[in-house]
This record gives C-alpha cells, structure tokens and sequence, in this order.
C-alpha cells in the first residue's frame, strides 16, 4: 500500500480521525461498487462491448458522486459524434481517467493501458475483458502489434484514449515527454488526434496517496489535428504545445458545459 502522506502535506486534515473515517469509507463504497459492476460489464461485453461501456460510464458518475467530485469540460471546438478520434490527455492523478469518461459521454472510449493494471483485483480483470488496449511495455514488439490492432476498432467508430506521458506526473511536473505510441497510432489510421487537459486531479488525489479529497475538475478539450501529411514530429510539438499551455492554466470558463450529471 502506498505511504499514506504527512499531515502537513494535506492541510493537517488527513491527521483527523472523521477525515480519515470518511476517505475510508469512500473507498469501501468503491470497492464494493467496482464488485458489484464488474461481472455485469463482462458479461454483457460478451454480446456488446458498446452497452457494456454504457453500464462503465455509470459506474464512473456513481463514483464520483460518492467522492464529491464535480467535473467541468470546456470544448474548444465541435467534435463530430459519428466519427472516431485518438484523445490524448495529460496524466497527474487515478481521477484522469473518470474525469475524461465524464467529460466525453458520447464517445465510445477504449483506453491503452498498461499490462500492470490488469493485476488490480476485479478492476484489472474487467478491464481485460471489455476490449481496451493492454500493453506490455517490457515488450515493444507487443506494444507495436497491439496498437495497430487497435485500427479495425477505430475504422468502426471506437475511439482510444492515451496518456502520451505513459505515467503520471508529480507535483511540480507540468508535463513528462511525451511518448511516439499513440502519435504514430494516428498516422497509421489517419484518425485525428484531440488534446485534451485535466486540471486539479491532482490535488484531488496526488500521486502515492489514498486519501481522496471533493472538489472540483476541469477538462479542456482542444480542437481535432488533422494528421495527415503531418510527421510525428509535428504532432508532438502541437499536443505538447497545447497541453503546456492550458495544464497551468486556473479557474473554469463560465461557458463550460458540466459534465455532472450526464
């Protein structure tokens, strides 16, 4: 388990019995949730893995509901809902990956994921069986093959999602160099890729924590980049450019579309 932080490090509020109770609880409420939910996506991914991923994004909103999270997205462009994109998002926090379901909820999302998340009790198997990308990073000939095999699914309209760092960040970290994977996933297909920032995760629930705190998230979603006759290169550059420029960014736009309660 991982060392649960000092004191001073969260305001002095995790040393309080009833805050520490409480993140108890959650967690409790999550375990059991993620229990319940589990054999009910795999078996219905049996026969559709796209009413499977519904059932997925309810699990998502129960869940932050039952932590006090509220996520607000900010779309800089229109994204057509009949075609497929490759999302990449910054990584500071666990919380990424629900604040990015919440904040798209008319894309049919498969995540590239590492191999290691698999051995996460129920969680990990769920995630095996209900067509995401799992990748071994000690095997890049794996990796490779498993991403291209991710083209007949997007050709279908599934979209993949990708944390270009390939881990999270810490505090003080605007941005980890971003990994060739996913940029040359989009080539390949000729899909667009759409840049996406999470902000505020991380004071939610840093890196090496357990202790989840309420509040709120905020989701920039930029505009598609048409990749073709673009190198990887550029691509690069333009992702990481947009990343950089709204990761340090405060304060929510009041024209945001909320994603609570979606």
């Amino acid at each position: 388990m991982p060392a649960i932080p000092r004191d001073d490090a969260r305001g002095g509020e995790l040393g309080h019995p009833a805050a520490t109770l409480v993140s108890i609880l959650k967690l409790v409420v999550i375990g059991i949730d993620t229990v319940l939910f589990a054999p009910v996506v795999v078996a219905i991914a049996l026969f559709s893995e796209r009413a499977s991923y519904r059932v997925c994004r309810l699990w998502v909103r129960l869940n932050l509901l039952v932590c006090g999270v509220r996520i607000h997205t900010r779309r800089l462009a229109s994204l057509d809902t009949t075609k497929p994109y490759v999302f990449m998002s910054n990584h500071r926090s666990q919380y990424d990956i629900l604040a990015v379901v919440a904040a798209l909820p008319e894309f049919q999302l498969r995540w590239v994921a590492k191999k290691e998340l698999t051995r996460v009790p129920v969680f990990g198997w769920a995630l095996k069986h209900t067509g995401h990308l799992i990748i071994d990073r000690s095997d890049t000939e794996q990796a490779v093959r498993s991403l291209r095999a991710a083209r007949e699914r997007m050709l279908g309209g599934i979209s993949v999602t990708i944390f270009p760092e390939g881990t999270r960040s810490s505090a003080g970290e605007a941005l980890l160099p971003l990994k060739k994977g996913g940029f040359m996933l989009a080539i390949e297909t000729g899909i667009p890729i759409v840049p996406v920032v999470v902000r505020g995760s991380g004071e939610i629930l840093p890196r090496g924590t357990w202790h989840p705190e309420p509040g709120d998230i905020d989701v920039v979603v930029g505009a598609p980049i048409d990749v073709r006759e673009m190198d990887r290169d550029e691509l690069i550059r333009r992702v990481r450019a947009f990343m950089l420029e709204h990761v340090t960014a405060t304060g929510s736009d009041p024209a945001a579309v909320s994603a609570r309660g979606r």
